[in-house]
């Protein structure tokens, strides 16, 4: 359940369907819960935060309601249907021609991998957006110990790399992020990120940030260049080795191909990965970004 929660994308309901169907009752589900709970606590401290525990309870909300209401209730045009009635309601000022454009602008992942919350971000990043704008919403989300970085602009190849290496720059930790594409060519891409100590950004730090990524984003800083003295091993992590592993999954997602990278922590990592992906013209749906001491587990589609 800790893998499937961290390692998965938990907004495609393939995950789900395939996680109820190994799980297959509720009361399993529900001691599942419980012991996958106390095996994180009981690692150390510091090992459980709001992160995990909202992957956690995201994952068992959706599996019992599989469960419940039949594996078929978890499909793509259920979650489409009460992804953009959920948004409708939030826009009571919009008039209906406007809804309707937004409605109509993005695919179905786009509305079964984000919250309401964040859809209704991106609607008022989006509105009006120029060719040449690059708009930025950053936004603590303590439910997910992180804070929410948001962005909205024309779409262009390698545009997740290039978002990714501004976070780098400013020394974010990415934990998670999602990028789609809209219909009309937009790119709306969302990161969660924390500061070196593994927390949200302090609010008042926040203003300092964006400027920094918005100087990143518009070329007046070269990513590739800043982060090469920083892409470097500390002295006392040289002599342990962590092979890298990539595995390629074409079974567990109905619409995209997993790639999963397994190797060390270090700075710009993200950044290089998705750079690479990008001058092979692989296109990122999300990556899903797991931290476990000196590795990450990256998943992208």
């Amino acid at each position: 359940m800790s893998d499937m929660a961290q390692k998965r994308d938990i907004g495609d309901p393939r995950t789900v369907r395939d996680f109820a169907k190994a799980v297959k009752t509720r009361k399993r589900l529900d001691l599942l819960t419980v012991l996958t709970v106390c095996d994180i606590r009981g690692v150390g401290p510091g090992t459980w935060n709001n992160w995990k525990a909202m992957l956690l309870r995201q994952l068992y909300k959706q599996t019992a309601e599989a469960l419940e209401g039949g594996l078929e209730s978890v499909n793509r045009e259920n979650r489409k249907d009460d992804a953009t009635s959920a948004l409708r309601a939030r826009l009571p000022d919009w008039t209906k021609s406007a809804l309707d454009h937004e409605v109509s602008r993005h695919y179905r992942p786009y509305w079964q991998g984000l919250s309401t919350d964040t859809h209704l971000v991106f609607a008022r990043l989006l509105q009006g957006l120029g060719d040449n704008e690059i708009r930025i919403d950053l936004h603590p989300d303590p439910d997910r110990d992180a804070t929410r970085a948001c962005f909205a602009l024309v779409d262009h190849p390698g545009i997740f790399s290039r978002l990714a290496g501004a976070l780098a720059l400013v020394g974010a930790n990415v934990v998670d992020a999602r990028t789609y594409t809209s219909k009309d060519g937009y790119a709306t891409a969302v990161f969660w990120v924390q500061d070196i100590e593994g927390k949200p950004y302090e609010v008042n730090r926040l203003p300092r940030l964006r400027g920094m990524i918005d100087k990143t984003l518009r070329g007046e800083v070269v990513a590739r260049e800043a982060l090469k003295d920083r892409d470097k091993l500390k002295k006392r992590d040289r002599e342990f080795r962590f092979p890298t592993h990539i595995t390629f999954d074409n079974e567990g997602s109905e619409i995209y191909t997993i790639i999963e990278v397994d190797t060390r922590d270090r700075p710009g990592l993200l950044y290089d990965l998705t750079r690479t992906l990008a001058a092979n013209n692989i296109y990122i749906a999300s990556a899903v970004i797991a931290t476990y001491g000196a590795q990450w587990w990256i998943r992208s589609m």
